[in-house]
């Protein structure tokens, strides 16, 4: 990311230089970043976490992951402690109860 934009690379405007500057072109969003390399054509500039270079990535490399949609109704969606059953036995319900 540059400044809080991601820059990607459109393989369109010249496909032999698409990594030079006027190829080049920032999104803000990344929800926009997924739907462009999802569509193709463009690349990604990544920096790697043990060299720390930069480099652009095209979209056929890049795998995106989705997160796991919980089920309607789980618990967690509503209380991030509500997994814990030791806070939800019948000692804590009594102890409780008058609160």
């Amino acid at each position: 990311m540059t400044d809080g934009y991601y820059t990607l690379a459109d393989r369109a405007v010249d496909p032999k230089k698409h990594n030079t500057a006027a190829n080049q072109f920032f999104v803000r969003d990344i929800d926009a970043v997924i739907a462009r390399l999802k569509r193709g054509g463009v690349s990604v500039r990544m920096r790697g976490d043990i060299t720390g270079q930069e480099n652009l990535l095209s979209a056929g490399t890049i795998e995106i992951e989705e997160e796991p949609v919980a089920a309607s109704g789980v618990a967690e969606d509503d209380d991030p402690f509500a997994a814990f059953t030791e806070w939800s036995s019948a000692a804590d319900d009594a102890a409780y109860k008058d609160l």
